[in-house]
Parts: C-alpha cells; sequence; structure tokens
C-alpha cells in the first residue's frame, strides 16, 4: 500500500519556525471546530429547521442550491443553471482528489519529514498501531527536536481530519439524500456536500482570523 508523506518546511530561524507551526495548529484547530459542526447543520437542513433565504449561512444557501439543480423538475434558470454546474463539477473533482488522498492515508504507514531551512532535520515513519521509526542528524539539538515532535504531531491530526472528513463527506450525502426525489440521490448528493464543508471549513477559518 502507498504511503502517505508529509513534509513540513520551516524557517531556519526557530523562532519563525515555532510561530509557522503555530498558524498551522491554528488553521488545523479551525477545521477541527468546522468539522465538529458539520453533521448537525446538515440536520437541521435536512429537518426543516433552516429553511432557503438570503440570510442563512453561506454554506447551506449554496448545498439547497447545488441539490435543486439534481432535482428532475428543477426551476432554475439557464444562466443560474450553468453557474451551479460548474461550481458542481468543481465540488466533483476536489471530491475526487479527496478520495485519492483518503486511499493515500490510508496506507500502512505515514512518512513525516521536518525540513527546516534547507536542511532534513528528522523523518519519522510511523503505522496505524502508532509504532515509529525515527532518523534524526546527528547533530540535533533539543529545539530542533521538539519542532519535529510537534511537526509529527501535526501530521498525525490532520490525518485523523482527512478520514474524518471523508465520513462525513460519506454520512452527509446519506443525510442529504432524504431531500432529493431521485433514487440515486445519495450518490448524486455527495459533491453537493462536499462543497458544503469546504464553505463551512473556510467559514469557520475566516471567523478565528477575525476574532484574533
Amino acid at each position: 500500500m502507498s504511503s502517505g508523506r508529509h513534509a513540513y518546511r520551516l524557517p531556519e530561524e526557530p523562532g519563525a519556525a515555532q510561530a509557522a507551526l503555530h498558524e498551522a495548529a491554528t488553521r488545523l484547530r479551525a477545521d477541527e471546530q468546522a468539522l465538529a459542526t458539520v453533521e448537525r447543520r446538515l440536520l437541521q437542513v435536512a429537518s426543516g429547521a433552516v429553511s432557503f433565504s438570503t440570510l442563512m449561512p453561506q454554506p447551506e444557501q449554496t448545498l439547497l442550491r447545488l441539490l435543486a439543480t439534481v432535482e428532475p423538475a428543477s426551476g432554475a434558470s439557464f444562466g443560474l443553471r450553468d453557474e451551479i454546474q460548474e461550481r458542481w463539477q468543481a465540488a466533483k473533482d476536489q471530491l475526487a482528489a479527496l478520495s485519492a488522498q483518503a486511499c493515500e492515508a490510508l496506507g500502512a504507514y505515514a512518512t513525516v519529514e521536518t525540513i527546516q531551512g534547507a536542511r532534513l532535520i528528522g523523518r519519522t515513519r510511523i503505522n496505524w498501531h502508532g509504532d515509529a521509526r525515527s532518523l534524526l542528524i546527528a547533530d540535533i539539538d533539543l529545539a530542533q527536536a521538539a519542532i519535529h515532535r510537534q511537526t509529527l504531531a501535526l501530521a498525525l491530526r490532520s490525518r485523523a481530519a482527512l478520514l474524518r472528513m471523508v465520513g462525513l463527506v460519506g454520512r452527509g450525502a446519506a443525510i442529504a439524500a432524504t431531500m432529493i426525489t431521485s433514487p440515486a440521490g445519495a450518490l448524486l448528493a455527495l459533491p453537493a456536500v462536499w462543497q458544503f464543508v469546504q464553505e463551512v471549513l473556510a467559514e469557520v477559518r475566516q471567523s478565528m482570523v477575525s476574532s484574533t
């Protein structure tokens, strides 16, 4: 099986390297928080607790518009349908890329590399059981060792978030399928739910940026 490779390229200066790691951890925390809300928000839309209006959050508006395009009797205008179809195709392409990443992440092991400046300071290979083998530069210092431990933790959390996202898209498609009359509802809903997840992620990331 293929391996998942995570290469973290950081500035040479230790303070700048730590700042870059902090920024990456903040983005990942935002993604984790966003993923925690996705299923609840989908259930609210599917149950009718959230009805379409310009006051509803943008991810929900996009979801309902995309789902409307797969209904046989969709009444959207041609111009709007063309725009939505373009977004639909983009979502399908992104979903295909996600599936490829997930297959790679499900490999027998993951390889995490920490590159500080122009120098590879550490490489760790870890399997699903948590068994790890690390190769470190001979003259590694305590600060560099700490940086590599941080990149390893970030890589493992990122892989967990990716796999959680895949599961959420699958469950979300099943939820969204209850809103579609087509017998192939879940399959047709996949790109729409993927787009919804991406917009929720962007929404929460922006909220965290605005609050800092």
